[in-house]
């Protein structure tokens, strides 16, 4: 019975995600190609697309590199296994499940854990691996794109985009309150520390769009993430600018 209602589950799950659409194998392993793609990089091995110097040579190696540190290019490779769909699929499972780690930090208000292993603060640790996965993730598509494949869909990449920075902002929003970075001014002469969820993802939204309302403001220790923030949503926002306008344009010239 449990099989059989397995089987029922996985088939409506495959029809949701898939539809009918043919499945193709990906043809090599996610890790090998990889390691492949960081050495065609430095032996200029991609028909000039990959001779780059200086600043821009060293960013790419660094970039294609720092995969190897994070979880999305492993659900490639476990998704990869099974084709080139299960391999998109297997990126996008990786984001919703960091936009749920996210949203489950902040309401179960985890975020105030104190548990620390060899002196690094758990939850803070995860903040800004996630933060930083999305961010070398973006700047590997935008800097090595001559080593990917190009994208199922440009308008799938602009949905995944939007959760990224969802997720970016609650990231932010849960450092804020690990680090009590914030404060607000309940009276005239009473200033109280944000202690709870909806104020930190509050402020963090309307820091990454640049906009002051002066009702919740970081104190002198949280001027800095403030200041991290601002620049990780700028780089952010410029990368996925330059990624997605390049492949809308890759597109449109495909057409003519």
């Amino acid at each position: 019975m449990i099989f059989l209602l397995f089987m029922i589950i996985k088939k409506l799950l495959r029809k949701i995600l898939i539809a009918d659409l043919p499945e193709e194998s990906l043809g090599h392993n996610v890790l090998c190609h990889q390691w492949q793609n960081a050495a065609d990089i430095w032996n200029n091995q991609n028909n000039g697309k990959s001779d780059s110097i200086g600043v821009e040579r060293i960013l790419k190696l660094v970039l294609i590199l720092s995969q190897f540190f994070f979880l999305g290019i492993y659900f490639r490779a476990i998704f990869g296994k099974y084709g080139k769909l299960h391999k998109h699929l297997g990126v996008e499972l990786h984001v919703v499940l960091k936009l749920i780690s996210s949203i489950t930090i902040l309401y179960f208000g985890i975020y105030n854990s104190t548990t620390s292993i060899y002196g690094v603060h758990i939850i803070k640790f995860w903040c800004y691996w996630m933060i930083f996965e999305t961010l070398f993730y973006t700047g590997n598509l935008v800097f090595s794109e001559e080593v990917f494949a190009k994208p199922y869909s440009n308008k799938r990449n602009l949905i995944l985009i939007v959760i990224d920075y969802i997720t970016l902002n609650l990231d932010f929003a849960n450092l804020y309150l690990i680090k009590r970075a914030i404060h607000q001014s309940l009276h005239r002469d009473t200033i109280e520390i944000v202690s709870n969820a909806y104020d930190a993802v509050y402020f963090s939204f309307i820091s990454s769009l640049t906009i002051g309302y002066g009702d919740i403001t970081p104190t002198h220790e949280g001027r800095s993430l403030v200041v991290f923030q601002s620049i990780t949503m700028l780089v952010f926002g410029v990368l996925f600018l330059n990624f997605y306008l390049s492949r809308a344009n890759d597109s449109i010239g495909s057409r003519k």
